[in-house]
């Protein structure tokens, strides 16, 4: 599924997961600096480059699928076929083209995936803001380990030593990598204790919002079910990591929730997607 900057952007897509990427995990340590977009609230981007053309990306860790723009497809000759298919987060079917075998240069390092869609994300935009060509998701770093820290604007994907030496002062939290989309996409459930058993919650750069709780277990959560305005919330992910602030609870949601940018900011998430493991520490924490 992709992922959803806001609800209306359809793109609240959980694709969730299985990109594969063909480069091994890298022997250096590579940052690439976020850029805040204007076009939703804590998007953040920054630029690849495919087939020889360079394009400004969305990055979303619950986009599922990796995607690039109709136009942007044309321009770097990218054949269109068969059919990609996912669900929104409220369960609602999208479905796109796909283009496979594409390669995102970043920094000077390539990454592969197997497939990724063609989708217009522009056209959910407001009018007048800086063009995005696509988004990239996990999917597209499922070969490595990789640290999200958005109070940092950085994603850095790890060598094996940074990852030793990052791990050891952070706390590693249950994860899921949940694939969809027939195998293609991939995204990370994180578990949540509840009184009858364990939750997963996606955790979504993405959602620069309030967090989502499924009305399936809102009570569970201490949550009024039928409340449809943001409200107060508290729960802990497994490990003892607190999650504060407002959370919606959503009687359609397909999953049980879904943690964004405003738990996201104040923690360094640090995937080991090759190995499904994950860890979290304060965003003070030094690189």
């Amino acid at each position: 599924m992709i992922s959803r900057l806001l609800f209306i952007l359809l793109v609240w897509l959980s694709f969730g997961a299985n990109g594969s990427n063909l480069a091994a995990a890298p022997k250096s340590t590579l940052v690439i600096a976020l850029t805040p977009h204007p076009g939703g609230t804590d998007m953040m981007t920054f630029h690849a480059t495919v087939r020889g053309h360079e394009g400004n990306f969305m990055f979303d860790t619950g986009g599922g699928i990796s995607y690039v723009s109709p136009a942007f497809a044309q321009t770097i000759g990218c054949k269109t076929w068969g059919q990609i298919t996912g669900f929104t987060l409220v369960g609602q079917r999208l479905d796109m083209p796909r283009c496979d075998g594409l390669s995102f240069e970043i920094e000077g390092r390539r990454f592969s995936g197997q497939t990724s869609g063609i989708f217009d994300l522009m056209k959910f935009m407001p009018p007048n803001v800086p063009r995005i060509d696509g988004s990239i998701g996990l999917d597209v770093f499922a070969a490595n380990a990789v640290t999200l820290s958005l109070a940092q604007r950085t994603l850095i994907v790890e060598s094996a030593s940074s990852l030793a030496a990052r791990t050891k002062s952070a706390k590693e939290v249950p994860v899921r990598l949940v694939r969809e989309a027939g195998g293609a996409a991939l995204a990370v459930y994180v578990a949540v204790p509840t009184p009858d058993g364990m939750a997963w919650m996606e955790l979504d750069s993405g959602n620069g919002g309030a967090n989502v709780v499924g009305k399936h277990i809102a009570a569970l959560m201490k949550l009024d079910p039928d409340k449809k305005e943001p409200q107060p919330a508290g729960f802990m992910i497994a490990g003892g990591i607190p999650v504060t602030g407002m959370a919606r609870v959503n009687e359609k949601l397909v999953m049980d929730g879904n943690i964004g940018t405003r738990f996201l900011i104040d923690w360094n998430l640090t995937l080991d997607l090759a190995k499904g493991r994950a860890w979290l520490a304060p965003a003070t924490t030094a690189h």
